[in-house]
Order: structure tokens, then sequence, then C-alpha cells
């Protein structure tokens, strides 16, 4: 009995769709990236329901004529590429010609399209079953694609999406995403109606990040630029001092292409690795122009990764041009670089500088106990009381009954104020004298402001002030000296790592405890402050009353014992 036998089209469609179409963001990745490729100089989206309802785009490109509309729907059938040579010199964002074939396979499709100077355009229409319609349509230059329903008959898929606030925040991901690759082009985005991005075409790359981000957060963001005879780089990269708790605003471009990679990824963070906490993360957006023969940008079904012909010389150079943004004055000789080990077992550079006008972060630090204190040491009162020391910039020791204690401060009053937020005690809420404004990116925007009513069970009470912009109120007393708009930002983040990851269960509780921890770590004492000893006995108080006194909100240890018996046994008196 033969037990192998052929799929049919429509099943082969559907399984290809599940390479290409995760979600509706998905679907306005690969539109998007068609009306591109048509040298679009305006591009306008539209969803209804997250996606759900309908996904709309359309662009005033160079369209198409009725053969190749017909065309476009076939699998494998593209404009991009014509021989196998051309696949390793791809100079496109689309040339696979899977897109619109997957879509038609899993959604009903209208596509409506025409070029210059024709006298008719072209509609074609389909429904169930691939089942299609023809019909002439006004002769507007440009194509527009309306998708109905998506998954709906593949309903197992469909079960998967997640909620409306969710995949409308994955569009504007990618809608913004699209817009900052291509700043000469004019981007608009609709959500049942309201108008929610308006990015006119910009001068450059800078005017677009304040289009998408605001003034203000583009203020902390310093110019990334260098070039070589095989490539060039362009973009930002954060202050030393702006910082984020989790991985946001992260965006890699090669070739204009958005893109995850480990090479340039590790780059950066070896690059900025003297000027950041290791808890904390820099936020850039960086663009890399290369000959695309050097780079695979045929690795993966939805085109998210690359793989670099020569990635060491990659990462020598996109690691130099970060460190020379963030080190003003200094300029990386790529001729003499020096390897070392880095994080994960990759080899990342040592950098050989021509100049460097002043110290390294920390180069001039002296961790230890300071005169007074080892003059206290020296008088023998250590004897009699128990005083705290500082140990470096982030720990504190005390000797105990039993031998010595060493806790992080920081570490140890973030497990303290998260438990006060999560049990929300201590948090009297307190009227602002004057209200404060502040502006967010569309995305983190739409994310604080759905989740309103879960900040105000926190003490912070906001509301929507136009554009992009919320208006702060009031605030519990614990937040009065925080970083406001830094820890609006970080709760997106963390709202954001609840919606992706698809943890957030039907209580919240993993929201909640997400947001208390991200609070809890802006409200604590830094490393680098100096608390006297009735501060750090009252901290250590309140650390020894918590349900969870040995660990961070992040799993970090608070505080370290080491008893007589394990201090003799390091000196091998045992």
């Amino acid at each position: 009995m033969q037990k192998i036998s052929i799929l049919p089209d429509l099943l082969i469609n559907k399984i290809a769709a599940g390479e290409v179409i995760e979600r509706p963001a998905s679907v306005v990745r690969e539109l998007i990236d068609n009306a591109i490729d048509a040298e679009a100089s305006r591009i306008d989206v539209e969803v209804v329901h997250g996606g759900r309802k309908l996904i709309k785009v359309s662009d005033n490109g160079g369209g198409m004529d009725r053969d190749d509309a017909v065309l476009c729907f076939e699998r494998h059938a593209t404009s991009k590429i014509r021989a196998e040579e051309e696949l390793f010199n791809i100079t496109t964002l689309g040339f696979r010609g899977e897109a619109l074939p997957s879509i038609a396979s899993v959604s009903k499709v209208t596509l409506t399209t025409s070029t210059e100077g024709s006298t008719a355009g072209t509609r074609i229409e389909i429904g169930a079953n691939r089942n299609r319609n023809m019909a002439e349509a006004p002769p507007v230059r440009g194509t527009t694609v309306e998708i109905r329903d998506l998954f709906y008959n593949t309903p197992a898929r469909r079960k998967f999406l997640k909620t409306v606030p969710t995949e409308l925040s994955h569009i504007i991901e990618t809608v913004v995403q699209k817009a900052f690759a291509h700043p000469a082009i004019a981007f608009t985005l609709l959500h049942n109606g309201n108008e929610l991005l308006n990015a006119p075409a910009a001068g450059g790359l800078r005017e677009r990040l304040a289009q998408l981000y605001g003034d203000e957060m583009a203020a902390e963001f310093l110019d990334v630029k260098k070039d070589s005879k095989s490539m060039e780089i362009n973009g930002f990269v954060s202050t030393p001092d702006v910082s984020r708790a989790g991985r946001s605003h992260q965006m890699i471009f090669v070739n204009r292409r958005p893109v995850k990679n480990a090479t340039i990824n590790h780059a950066v963070y070896h690059a900025c690795r003297e000027g950041i906490a290791k808890d904390r993360h820099p936020a850039y957006f960086l663009f890399l122009d290369i000959d695309p023969q050097r780079v695979d940008v045929n690795v993966h079904p939805a085109k998210r990764e690359v793989k670099f012909e020569r990635p060491e010389d990659i990462h020598r150079f996109v690691g130099a041009a970060v460190y020379e943004a963030l080190n003003p004055g200094c300029e990386i000789d790529l001729s003499a670089p020096t390897p070392v080990r880095g994080a994960g077992g990759f080899r990342g550079t040592d950098y050989q500088l021509h100049r460097q006008d002043s110290p390294s972060v920390g180069e001039h630090a002296s961790p230890g106990f300071s005169a007074s204190q080892q003059d206290f040491f020296a008088s023998g009162l250590a004897r009699h009381v128990q005083p705290f020391f500082h140990v470096g910039e982030s720990f504190v020791a005390t000797v105990t009954n039993d031998g010595l204690l060493i806790v992080d401060q920081h570490a140890a009053h973030e497990r303290i104020m998260y438990e006060r937020f999560l049990k929300k005690t201590s948090l009297e809420s307190e009227p602002l004298f004057l209200p404060m404004r502040i502006e967010l990116p569309l995305r983190e925007y739409q994310l604080i402001i759905r989740e309103k009513d879960l900040l105000r069970g926190f003490g912070i009470d906001l509301d929507e002030f136009g554009g992009n912009n919320v208006i702060i109120r009031s605030l519990p007393r614990a937040l009065n000296k925080a970083d406001l708009k830094g820890l609006l930002m970080d709760v997106a983040a963390g709202i954001v790592e609840e919606q992706t990851e698809g943890i957030r269960d039907e209580s919240g509780d993993d929201l909640l405890k997400n947001i208390a921890a991200r609070l809890a770590c802006h409200r604590s004492v830094r490393g680098s402050e100096h608390l006297g000893n009735e501060e750090l006995s009252h901290m250590i108080g309140d650390l020894d009353q918590a349900d969870e006194p040995d660990k961070c909100p992040h799993g970090r240890p608070t505080r370290i014992r080491l008893s007589l018996d394990d201090l003799k046994k390091m000196f091998r008196r045992k």
C-alpha cells in the first residue's frame, strides 16, 4: 500500500503560511516590504481589531499591470530575482515570492493596483478556497491590499493569537521599524479609525528619530557614524546615564532590513561595558550598510536573521563605532585589535586607541575601607560596636555574633521596596504640586494608557494628555525622586515581556510582580550611594522582615553570611 502522497497546493500554501505569517504584524511587515520595493513615497496602514478583522496597506508605488497582478498570487512568483546568482546579491526586502500566496491561503484578500499612465487598474478578490473575482478598477497609481479575517480557515492558528492590545503592539513595532529604516517615505497608521502615527517624509535619521520617539527621547541619544571601504554604519546609542532595565529600544538594521543579530548586539554591549551596570541595558538604533554579497539574508523563513561572511570584521567595526560615540575624542585603530574572550564565549575586541582624553569609568576607583574606617579599626573600638563599612561601591559589611555579613545594598533595598509595592503597603499617594507631562514613544504610550488602572493601584495617577503625552497627577511618596520617564519606559518594557512570552495569567499576578520589580528598582538606593550606619541598620532590619530576604526580585543574592567556621576554613585554620 502506498504511504507517500503529494500534498494539494492549498495545503502546501497553508503550511508555507505558517513559516511566513505568524500574526497580523507579519502581514503588515510583508505588505510594507512590497510597497517599499515598489518605490513608494507614502505608505498608509490601517488595521481593525488588532489586525484580526482588517489589515489594509496602501502605497503610491509603481503598481502592477493586469498580468502581474494575477501572477503575484502564485507561489515563488517574484520580480526581485531571476537567476540563482542573484540570490546572493539581494538588494530588495522581498525576493522569494511567498508572502502574497501565503497570506491569500489563510485570509480573504482584495488587491487593487494600477501603473502610472494606465487607463484602468485591476481589482482581484480572493475568497474561500482561493476563488477569484477579477474586475477593472480606477487608474489610481499604486497598490492597495486589504486582508480580512486572518486565519479564518485555520482555527488552530487563530486561537494562538493574543489579545487585541498585544497584537496592536506588535503592529506598531513593525510600522515604527519600517518607518525608521526609510525616513524618506511618509507613513501613517490607523487603528479602528483612530490615527496612531503620522510621520511625514523626513530629511534623515535624526529627524525620523524625533518623529517616532519625540524630541525629549531623541536628545538622550548620541550619533553613531563610521565608514570603511567595505561597510558603513549610522545610527544612535543612548548615553551611559540613560539605560534600560530590559532590552527595549534595541534595533539593528542591515541594509535597511530589521534583524536580530548576536554579533552586532555583543559588539554594542562590549563597547558599553565600562559605562553601564551589568543589570542595565543600552538602547540603540544601528543601521549597517554592507555589500549584499557579504551577507546572507536567506537564513530565516521570516527574514529576521542574517549571516555575515566575516562576523569578526562586523564585530570589530560596530564595536569601534559605538565606542567612539560614547567616548568623544577617541579614535579606534581597527588595524591592531587584541582579541579577548567575551560573554558567552564570543571573541570580542579590546580596542587600540590613538587618543583618549579622559580615563575610563572606574579607572581610579579605590575600593576598600576609607581612611576613617581604617582608623576606627586601629582604635580597637570595632570590638565593642558593630558599624557598617562600605566595600567598593556596591557592598557594605558588618561583624555579627558568629562571623561576617556582606550586603548588596541596592539588591537588599530592592527586595524591601518590591514587597512593599506588591503588597501595596506604605504607598501613600500624594498629588503633585505641578502635574508632570511626559512624552513617550507610540508603543510605550499605548501600553501605559492601557494599564493606567493597574498603575493607579500602585499610587501612580496618570491619564492621556494629547499626542503621545501622559500627565502624572499624583505619586506614592516612595517615588517622589524617581526618574518618572525612565520608570514608565521600564514599566512598558515589562508589559511587553509579559505579552511577548505569553506568560501572563488571567489573574494578572505575573504582570503585577513584573511592574512591582521595576518600580522597586527605580526607588532603590544605588550601589554608589553611601548610607549612614543608622540608615543601614534600618535597612537590614527591614530586610530581615521580608518574605524572601536572601534574593532581590531578579533572583540575585541580597546578602552573604560568612561564619567563623567559614573564615577558619578559608585561612586553613580548620
